[in-house]
């Protein structure tokens, strides 16, 4: 059998930050109106398994509104539990829009329990708003990761206010997506969030089944964290960072 777990920042103990290729933390399905019609929970342990990853995160697009979350976690549940392999760990979770406000479009019975990816999909045109927004999603409990981050096209954020919201990162225990999809962050930020020792993963965003695990787009990126990733591994755990995927994240909850 699969495990599916949940996974929420409380329980979270990250000793292990290495930008795994088999571990994808940004996977939708087909409960959006955009995704390849084959893209179904249960295609997507499939394709995770035939490819090799250990860890997936179910993320679809979620809004206050949406009324099908019920049957999605359901079906996780009953695809995980039909599965022929415990090798892999299926979370179960949601991508949730940053509002201009800075809450997150997400009933909070759900973001409360599962795993968010919290990310912009809206533009503000207006800096302040977005920095707001931001630091405020990043000081909400229920967010576990930053996903697909970058500036509004109007904008670029200096060093100052990189600074402060890498620390703020790293003081509320967020993670930064590197995300294939819109090769996300930009590289000087990954470098800024680097000096304050902010944790990364790995998310392709995919919305098909050939994009889950797939993260030849941004090598780059990959290559721009890594070394460091990798020095911190052997100077805290004596290794190089392969470590099991227990040691990236724990957690008390389970779907």
């Amino acid at each position: 059998m699969i495990c599916a777990q949940s996974i929420k920042s409380a329980d979270r103990v990250i000793t292990n930050t290495s930008l795994n290729k088999d571990q994808d933390y940004h996977v939708h399905c087909n409960y959006n109106d955009h995704s390849a019609s084959d893209l179904t929970i249960k295609n997507i342990i499939a394709q995770a398994e035939k490819i090799g990853l250990r860890v997936i995160a179910l993320t679809e697009h979620v809004r206050r509104t949406s009324d099908w979350v019920p049957r999605y976690l359901a079906e996780i549940r009953a695809e995980t539990a039909a599965a022929s392999t415990y090798k892999l760990k299926v979370i179960p979770g949601f991508e949730a829009k940053i509002l201009r406000d800075g809450s997150i479009d997400c009933c909070e019975g759900y973001s409360r329990d599962h795993f968010i990816v919290a990310s912009f999909h809206s533009t503000f045109g207006e800096k302040r708003v977005w920095i707001e927004a931001l630091k405020s999603a990043i000081q909400n409990p229920d967010v576990d990761v930053i996903g697909h981050l970058a500036p509004e096209p109007t904008f670029d954020l200096n060093e100052e206010e990189l600074s402060e919201l890498a620390s703020l990162m790293f003081s509320n225990h967020k993670i930064i997506e590197l995300n294939a999809k819109y090769h996300r962050p930009p590289p000087r930020w990954l470098l800024k969030f680097k000096e304050k020792n902010v944790s990364f993963h790995l998310g392709s965003d995919a919305h098909s089944l050939q994009e889950i695990g797939n993260f030849s787009s941004i090598s780059d990126l990959i290559s721009i964290v890594h070394d460091k990733v990798r020095n911190n591994n052997n100077k805290h755990n004596g290794n190089g960072g392969d470590d099991d995927v227990n040691s990236l994240y724990h957690s008390n909850r389970s779907l």
